[in-house]
């Protein structure tokens, strides 16, 4: 209890040093993870994206006014035989206008008043994530089919967000790298810099006695706490930016959602883990010295 106590004591003391340093350190931390949750949030929206109807992921056939019952099974059926396909679903005039008013909101001067008799029947055609960029080709052959009067596809921002899905997962991942190594080279640095600050203390402390865990341990103490308060305002920040999006942009509310508690956790835990990482490194720096 003493030992953790002195500890303590210690990080304050290095703290008072260098507050300006400790400051800037956290404010990196904050800049740092908020781009890293930013990076996390697009590849989790880009994944809800491509699993809604009418994105680049899937597409709309509207079928002709006046086709039988029968005939629009048997339409279904030859959709659902290409492989590309992995879902249909057919979609009455009635449940097209509440989608579409779901979508624009009861008030909206587009649907109302709105006859549901004058909306046409369709399919609503999703596609293996694989065969998202053959919606073009996919489109005009079904377009060609009888009984079929139109074909919608890739319409709209979260049409194109589900279209570049496998380029935002390699921009991602490259962009997570750089900043997860520069997360750990600012927490590498600020330590390193406070080590050296105090160089003399910790000599005199060894040769008292001092044990490495007692001497080094309020370093990796300190830069978890930059993790830990780092990611804690990063997604606070986060969080509020996603708030403002979804109360002034309600055509993104189905894709853009509050983090969930396995999110902030891992988001927490990363963050440590690469600070404790960073500052080990410059523990073992200084001790190679």
């Amino acid at each position: 209890m003493i030992r953790i106590y002195y500890i303590f004591k210690l990080i304050a003391r290095g703290l008072r040093l260098r507050p300006w340093g400790s400051l800037l350190t956290l404010v990196s931390c904050w800049f740092a993870l908020c781009q890293l949750s930013l990076i996390f949030s697009t590849v989790d929206l880009a994944d809800r994206a491509s699993t809604l109807p009418a994105t680049s992921g899937a597409m709309v056939a509207y079928i002709k006014d006046g086709t039988p019952q029968a005939r629009i099974s048997e339409l279904g059926k030859t959709i659902q035989s290409h492989e590309e396909v992995s879902r249909v679903k057919f979609i009455p005039r009635e449940q097209g206008l509440e989608k579409m008013k779901k979508w624009l909101g009861d008030e909206s001067s587009l649907v109302e008043g709105v006859d549901p008799e004058i909306l046409p029947d369709a399919f609503e055609v999703t596609l293996h994530r694989q065969y998202a960029d053959k919606a073009p080709l996919l489109a005009r052959e079904f377009s060609k089919l009888p009984d079929v009067d139109d074909v919608r596809y890739r319409k709209g921002l979260i049409g194109s967000i589900a279209g570049s899905f496998k380029q935002i997962i390699i921009g991602a991942s490259a962009i997570g790298t750089i900043v997860v190594i520069c997360l750990a080279l600012v927490i590498f640095l600020s330590i390193r810099v406070g080590i050296v600050s105090r160089k003399q203390e910790i000599e005199v402390m060894k040769m008292l006695g001092a044990t490495s865990f007692f001497v080094y341990a309020p370093y990796i103490i300190e830069g978890a706490a930059y993790g830990l308060l780092g990611s804690g305002a990063a997604l606070s920040t986060t969080s509020m930016a996603f708030h403002y999006v979804q109360v002034h942009y309600p055509a993104l509310q189905p894709i853009i959602r509050p983090f969930t508690v396995q999110q902030v956790s891992g988001m927490v835990f990363f963050a440590c883990f690469c600070s404790v990482v960073g500052s080990m490194l410059a523990i073992q720096r200084s001790i190679d010295v």
